[in-house]
């Protein structure tokens, strides 16, 4: 376990990370629980990093009025809107404690069970999950949601993403370190976590109703989000582009084959070969756009790669 402590105190000093997108509501909230839990453990003292990213309430002014309030809280306003996973990255890069804890600011992740997190990593865990056993008045579309969306997921990776794994997680200031140097700009963290290795432990926890304000993930950030956690963890569908093309090759081998001696032993075609090229034809074409589009993916998240901007812009840091 590493050994960094705080400027005030000889206590070693845990960092807590969370991303805020319209959180002001839940902020004040937020920081007094994890102030509670903290409160009451005597080695150790906390940072509250808090990452704006690109809010349209009064979230940056409630992240600047509690630093005002609070020496160990920490505002990094981003320039924009740059996503849940880079807002998270700002917030671990400015880190430095001995173990880090990243959550979201909602209060559905609750801080409640930090000490227990922390007593993992002091049995010698460098990374802790959580698990999530189910969300307190959570719609059945989202459940149903969630179960298609990891189904998909670990079927097209090769490193697979548990049921309940999300970004909730302690991590070792060593496993923290290795994580800083991946700074590639298409980020899967719940994927990129396990991918790194290391021992790890796992709690559980019921996940809390929201308090206050509407949840960030729509239908159609959680399709980018699984989209994201696919190209970025594995290759498989490229692998997969092959494995049709050959199987329609043999389909249509065996087609063709099949009416040719149908025939032979007839003398009449069971279908014309002009109307069974045209549906092989029309098949073909369509699994070939397909297939180009899957590479056209790859290739947009390779130019974001090459290009090189900057992973996120801060505006502002207090």
């Amino acid at each position: 376990m590493g050994g960094k402590s705080s400027a005030k105190t000889d206590r070693t000093l845990i960092s807590v990370v969370s991303p805020a997108h319209n959180e002001e509501k839940n902020l004040p909230l937020m920081y007094s629980e994890i102030a509670a839990v903290f409160a009451k453990e005597t080695k150790y003292d906390f940072e509250y990093i808090i990452v704006n990213d690109g809010s349209t309430d009064d979230t940056w002014e409630i992240i600047k009025d509690l630093c005002s309030k609070c020496g160990n809280i920490r505002g990094i306003n981003l320039s924009r809107n740059f996503g849940h996973q880079i807002a998270l990255t700002a917030g671990l890069d400015r880190a430095s404690g001995a173990a880090v804890i990243y959550c979201d600011s909602d209060l559905q992740h609750p801080p409640s069970i930090f000490p227990e997190l922390i007593r993992k990593w002091e049995d010698g865990y460098k990374i802790v999950h959580t698990f999530r056993k189910y969300t307190k008045g959570e719609p059945i579309l989202k459940k149903l949601f969630s179960e298609f969306f990891y189904k998909v997921l670990n079927i097209f990776t090769e490193y697979p993403v548990k049921k309940g794994f999300a970004d909730f997680k302690l991590l070792d200031n060593s496993v923290l370190k290795e994580l800083k140097s991946m700074r590639e700009h298409n980020r899967f963290l719940r994927g990129l976590v396990p991918w790194m290795g290391y021992r790890s432990a796992v709690v559980s926890f019921v996940a809390r109703e929201r308090v206050y304000g509407k949840p960030w993930y729509n239908f159609r950030r959680n399709l980018t989000f699984a989209k994201l956690g696919i190209l970025s963890l594995s290759s498989k569908p490229l692998k997969f582009i092959g494995y049709i093309g050959i199987a329609l090759i043999g389909f249509s081998l065996l087609l063709l084959s099949y009416n040719f001696i149908y025939f032979i032993r007839s003398k009449e075609w069971l279908f014309s070969p002009t109307f069974a090229l045209s549906v092989f034809n029309t098949l073909l074409n369509g699994i070939l756009l397909s297939s180009l589009g899957i590479v056209a993916l790859y290739l947009s998240c390779i130019y974001v790669e090459v290009i090189d901007r900057p992973i996120y812009i801060v505006d502002e840091e207090v």
